[in-house]
């Protein structure tokens, strides 16, 4: 069972800017419903770190039916638009996290999980704000230790920012991870995967293309 006894901070929001009221104990109540209780060793997990709106945890439920996802996400307006999602389309394979994606990570001393889905974390651009980002080297190992073999972690960026800091921290772990797609013409997410999510249009709509990075455990 997951619990708040994480030590690492993340930055952002938990609400957007609309006023709109929300009732807070209808949603946790809701939450608590699609909370995980207990991994099943029987079971493979996919763990989606930061889902926004929940576009991505949708994409994958369906992509993989046999295998369920972990959407960890403490966005509240963007949980509440996956929880409609979910019951709209009666998806049965989607737990949610409304929290700290470091508790999923320490919640467990098994490797549950079969893949990692980071699309469009925060990139902090500013260089005083740099230590905020998610994806380091020392986050990249934590994520190892919670993989089953030969798992994969995509992550997905359109800040030329952080494609540099990722790259780094991609460096940094080679003892840990191969890249896949490291050799490979185009990084863009259309050449894997025909998913949109609100983050991948407003990119395109800037005229910057995301990229894509693909690791695999060694």
């Amino acid at each position: 069972m997951l619990s708040n006894n994480y030590t690492n901070r993340l930055f952002g929001r938990t609400r957007g800017r609309s006023k709109k009221k929300i009732n807070l104990k209808n949603y946790y109540e809701a939450v608590d419903k699609y909370k995980l209780q207990n991994y099943d060793e029987k079971l493979d997990y996919i763990l989606d770190i930061g889902t926004g709106y929940g576009e991505t945890s949708i994409f994958l439920a369906r992509k993989f039916s046999d295998k369920v996802v972990i959407s960890c996400e403490k966005y509240i307006d963007g949980n509440i638009t996956l929880l409609k999602n979910i019951e709209k389309n009666k998806i049965q394979n989607i737990r949610l996290y409304n929290g700290n994606v470091y508790d999923v990570l320490e919640s467990s001393n098994e490797k549950y999980f079969r893949l990692v889905w980071i699309f469009f974390p925060d990139p902090w651009p500013k260089n005083r704000h740099a230590k905020r980002r998610l994806i380091t080297c020392d986050f990249l190992i934590k994520l190892h230790k919670i993989l089953k073999e030969n798992s994969e972690i995509y992550i997905a960026t359109d800040s030329i920012i952080y494609i540099r800091f990722i790259l780094s921290s991609i460096y940094n772990c080679k003892d840990y991870f191969l890249w896949l797609n490291q050799y490979e013409m185009n990084l863009h997410i259309k050449d894997y995967f025909d998913i949109e999510t609100k983050y991948y249009k407003k990119a395109i709509n800037s005229q910057r293309k995301p990229s894509l990075f693909i690791l695999r455990k060694l």
